[in-house]
């Protein structure tokens, strides 16, 4: 690529450090431009030095050589605009790079600005969410993904309601998250900028939680709410047949997205790509009882990634015949409800999977879950940048995971949970930062 020729492009750099995330930063022109919207040079430079866990400013300080006064300066610049996150453990204020999704893509539109061109910045995440494959097959195809879709509650009858677990509820997500902010959505705004207009809800939206909306708040990228309001903002997008889709953790989520089919950049990346069972829905699908389906088509209209299909089939609804049914594709179902309040003839039901779907109890088993997944664990535990030693560590491990036996072992559920547990459980004991998030 031409703009890769400059000796002094750090951009090229940028995107490597960002690409070790396992939702990473492919190597397309459409990330170059987005990197040079929303990083500075000065950004950039200082954001290739950051190590792939969470670090004081202390610690920052040695690795980059910064005086800390101008550092801590920088640092909480570019946390203003999303570009870095920053938590507080212990009353030691930490620092770690954002990823790309769910990261800076989100925060830098999640708030009207004039400091970058947004418009320009809307046309190239749509490309690189929507658009283009490498990003979408990263997340949707992993069980392990940054999200996953909780089914509406209201769509459960009392039988099923009584197998749902608290972390998979929505409403239970905003009781128990102490803190609740709402930002613009990151997808309506991406789609105003394109001349789409949402259909479905209004853009003031995007919920954030717990540490999330902390972080939100402290930054300006949110305003804070009540839980009242939070649980209002559900109840409201549910009428309007949207998808809740949260941070796939058991434990202090961070985020509840309310999407909808026409503007939301996984559904409409799904719909495009979906040659694979959704890894990110939830653990129940809708199921269609043909004794009772008339044919109407109304669970089909309202199904936001077109998982039910009217076909030509001649059946009985008691006295009466019927020349077309409705039928649900199990490996496109997402398992979210919204197609259940459509059916006003009692049948369509939502039954629990065959399997259920895996959940991370924190943050910090999400993200290594996720890196093995991806073949991304030696640069989530072995920095490159910490010397010749670590480097040749890193590349051993990485080349030790793309073996055939290793890959086949970690493949097990499982095995993964259980290795991904002792990998925190030495963090711990070595009193790394972040292991509890």
């Amino acid at each position: 690529m031409g703009h890769l020729n400059s000796a002094k492009d750090i951009y090229p750099e940028l995107r490597k450090r960002l690409d070790k995330n396992p939702v990473g930063a492919p190597d397309i022109k459409e990330m170059y431009e987005i990197l040079k919207i929303v990083f500075s040079e000065e950004d950039a430079s200082l954001a290739v030095q950051m190590p792939m866990k969470f670090v004081d400013l202390k610690q920052l300080q040695k690795r980059t050589g910064i005086d800390q006064d101008i550092l801590k300066a920088r640092v909480e610049s570019m946390a203003d605009r999303g570009l870095i996150v920053d938590f507080n453990f212990g009353g030691r204020m930490m620092y770690f790079l954002n990823p790309t999704i769910v990261g800076f893509f989100e925060f830098s539109m999640m708030r009207t600005r004039d400091d970058i061109d947004q418009k320009t910045l809307a046309g190239l995440i749509h490309h690189m969410v929507v658009d283009d494959e490498t990003l979408a097959n990263s997340f949707v195809n992993s069980e392990s993904s940054p999200f996953r879709v909780r089914v509406h509650e209201t769509a459960l009858d009392q039988g099923t309601f009584t197998e749902i677990l608290d972390y998979e509820r929505a409403t239970s997500m905003v009781e128990t998250s102490g803190k609740w902010s709402v930002g613009l959505c990151h997808c309506r705004h991406v789609a105003h900028h394109q001349n789409r207009e949402c259909k479905l809800f209004k853009m003031d939206s995007c919920l954030t939680l717990g540490p999330g909306a902390d972080y939100t708040i402290r930054h300006g990228l949110a305003r804070e709410i009540s839980m009242q309001e939070a649980l209002q903002l559900l109840a409201e997008s549910r009428e309007k047949g949207l998808v809740h889709t949260g941070d796939n953790v058991q434990n202090r989520p961070t985020f509840l997205c309310l999407c909808c089919s026409c503007c939301c950049g996984i559904l409409n990346s799904f719909k495009k790509f979906n040659d694979y069972e959704p890894a990110f829905s939830s653990n129940f699908l809708a199921s269609i009882d043909p004794t009772k389906c008339n044919g109407c088509g109304r669970c089909a209209k309202a199904c936001p990634v077109n998982a039910i299909d009217l076909i030509e089939s001649e059946h009985k609804v008691g006295d009466r015949t019927f020349k077309k049914l409705c039928v649900v594709d199990k490996t496109v179902c997402l398992g979210c409800g919204v197609c259940h309040a459509s059916c006003k003839f009692n049948s369509l039901s939502m039954k629990m999977r065959e399997r259920r779907r895996i959940t991370p109890e924190t943050t910090m088993k999400r993200m290594l879950m996720f890196a093995i997944d991806q073949g991304k664990l030696q640069d989530m535990l072995l920095d490159d940048l910490d010397g010749i030693g670590m480097k040749a560590a890193n590349h051993l491990i990485g080349a030790i995971l793309k073996l055939p036996p290793a890959k086949q072992i970690l493949a097990n559920a499982q095995i993964k949970s259980r290795f991904v547990d002792k990998l925190i459980a030495g963090a711990k004991k070595a009193r790394m930062e972040g292991t509890d998030i």
